[in-house]
């Protein structure tokens, strides 16, 4: 319902992973919705590797599909290959990742935005119209002005971004794409409080120029996967993927340039991922190894292109070519694309709350790598809470926080907003207290209270979700009914042998469907790890205790084994006095606060504060 003359109710601000799941929320929730990009034919674009998932992030995608999301479903329709990452450990923190078809990704996103009716406008916002505490409108370079009654800010890479290959600088969000460098200016005269970050991405090769033969082939899985619930089919594998590694030559090369190196020359000043390391990063950090894996993956079906995952670099062009001619099978390559790190500028922690909304605004939000965020899943699922939150302020809604022990959005939410993040934040397993429990398989009947308090799940799915519950009830009542050699199924389910194909087996079942399947899978799971789940909150609560018990006793972090190199290293710099104080630095994971409570306890240490 408008309360005033405007154009719209929600604008959002980029055409990303953030803007798109932002734009169709706001209108799935029945507000009139404009999305504003400099290039209508870029909208959800893979600026760096095309694909979708990875530990954490894939369980984060299913978690999108459950709370009423497109990018799932999105990525199951443009899949080329099919992976599930992690499985020499547990079923509780595999990830499934899909290569996927650039073209066909972005082509079904736009589609997607055109079905749930949302406006989209080619241009370039400049500024804001308005006061901080209520923005009316937005200015574009063209000199029209939009005016409306919330906002979504979802400019990824654009605000003031700066490309750096070698010696050379120039402005842009990505590759052959404008910089927003006006709204940054904007807010920063606003006084909003910001920094810059960099990432990076990999340089492109013509298939026909490597030599295959000399490459190994990169394992696919056919497991009976897809990312949405909605889906009726399973990721089928239709590309293939190799794998070749750098040999010393190419470390050498590397060692030798890196003062050509944007990024060890000094030109850049933006922290970078830590997990997602240029290849100058990987050669500086560890300098005694050779062999780093490099993923080869086509762009698109049978793309003459392909992505060298894993050489993520900033390097003159001249040095790439030789980088890449020291790998086994690209002694003739053909570069199409060089790689290229990109400096841009995001908020400060404190700027913005759990509802994503900048704490000096009442109806500007923010998403994706502004955030602080890095990487498509992060984008397209902090999108979805502010669309979602940008609808509710219009409407008058209450607005939807998620919890950190349900769900990975929780954990990130959470994260970005108590710790913030001195890097582009990257989502794990490890991060959260309750990871055996937010696993891929039940992310829908985990996130499902806080989609109908969100309101973006359709009857369809709403629907669906209820006869995969009566599924889920239906194998647990059978299981507690039966006795295979003296021992119920139930109790069977938690020795780590056993696995939802033998379950399926004692019950005779046959020929499941993926609905089903799914739901018999969860509830094995959930028996398996029940114990373990039990343990993860009851040590949540020990860590609650323990929180004024004085760390000042441990002189040495490095001795402390139980937790991550990461975390010892920023532990030794900043000396907290107890645990309160380690939980909200930046580097150290939750898991690592675990380990330190398993240190204190082992321990016999002071109580004092």
């Amino acid at each position: 319902m408008l309360v005033n003359k405007t154009d719209y109710q929600v604008v959002v601000i980029g055409g990303g992973h953030a803007g798109v799941e932002a734009a169709i929320a706001s209108a799935n929730l029945g507000c009139k919705t404009a999305l504003v990009t400099p290039s209508i034919k870029k909208i959800a674009l893979m600026s760096c590797n095309p694909s979708i998932g990875g530990i954490a992030k894939g369980t984060l995608v299913r978690e999108i599909d459950g709370l009423g999301g497109v990018t799932a479903k999105t990525a199951d329709m443009s899949a080329l290959q099919f992976r599930m990452l992690n499985m020499k450990k547990g079923p509780a923190v595999w990830g499934p990742r899909v290569q996927s078809d650039i073209n066909h990704y972005t082509a079904l996103q736009i589609s997607n935005l055109k079905k749930s009716g949302v406006h989209i406008i080619q241009g370039l916002v400049t500024s804001f119209v308005g006061p901080n505490s209520q923005i009316q409108g937005v200015n574009l370079s063209d000199g029209s002005k939009l005016t409306s009654l919330a906002f979504v800010l979802a400019a990824g890479t654009f605000l003031n971004g700066m490309l750096h290959r070698g010696k050379t600088t120039w402005p842009g969000g990505r590759r052959g794409d404008v910089s927003s460098v006006s709204l940054e200016k904007d807010i920063r005269d606003r006084m909003f409080h910001v920094k810059r970050f960099k990432t990076g991405t990999s340089p492109r090769v013509l298939r026909k120029s490597i030599n295959l033969d000399l490459l190994e082939l990169q394992i696919s899985h056919d497991l009976m996967f897809r990312f949405s619930w909605s889906s009726k089919n399973p990721i089928k594998n239709k590309e293939t993927c190799w794998v070749t590694r750098t040999t010393g030559k190419t470390e050498n090369l590397v060692k030798a340039s890196l003062s050509k190196s944007a990024l060890y020359s000094g030109r850049i000043t933006g922290k970078g991922p830590r997990y997602c390391p240029s290849f100058e990063d990987k050669v500086t950090k560890f300098p005694d190894r050779t062999g780093h894996p490099i993923h080869i993956e086509p762009l698109s079906r049978l793309s003459r292109v392909m992505y060298l995952n894993g050489l993520s670099t900033s390097m003159p062009e001249e040095i790439q070519d030789k980088i890449i001619k020291s790998l086994p099978g690209f002694e003739n390559a053909i570069v199409s694309a060089y790689g290229y790190s990109v400096e841009y500028t995001c908020f400060e922690t404190g700027e913005f709350d759990r509802n994503l909304k900048l704490l000096k605004t009442s109806n500007l939000f923010v998403s994706g790598q502004i955030l602080g965020t890095s990487g498509y899943e992060e984008a397209a699922a902090t999108g979805l809470l502010a669309g979602v939150n940008a609808a509710k302020t219009v409407l008058g809604l209450s607005l939807v926080v998620p919890n950190r022990m349900n769900s990975y959005l929780g954990v990130m939410v959470d994260d970005l907003v108590s710790r913030g993040t001195e890097e582009p934040y990257r989502l794990f397993s490890s991060r959260s207290e309750n990871r055996l429990n937010l696993r891929q398989d039940n992310a829908d009947r985990r996130v499902h209270s806080l989609s109908l308090e969100m309101g973006t799940l359709s009857s369809e799915k709403i629907q669906s979700f209820a006869q995969r519950q009566e599924m889920y009830q239906y194998y647990l009542t059978a299981m507690a009914g039966k006795r295979v050699k003296g021992k119920l199924i139930t109790d069977l389910c938690k020795r780590p042998e056993v696995s939802p194909s033998d379950v399926a087996s004692f019950l005779n079942m046959k020929g499941l469907s993926l609905n089903q399947s799914d739901s018999l899978s969860t509830v094995v799971l959930d028996l398996k790890y029940m114990g373990y789940v039990k343990r993860a909150k009851k040590r949540h609560e020990v860590r609650r205790r323990y929180g004024q018990v004085s760390l000042e006793f441990i002189e040495d972090y490095n001795l402390v084994l139980t937790i991550s190199i990461e975390a010892r290293e920023a532990l030794n710099r900043i000396k907290p006095s107890n645990l309160f104080e380690a939980e909200v630095i930046p580097a150290v994971r939750q898991a690592d606060l675990d380990g330190l409570v398993l240190h204190l306890m082992r321990g016999d240490v002071s109580r004092e504060t």
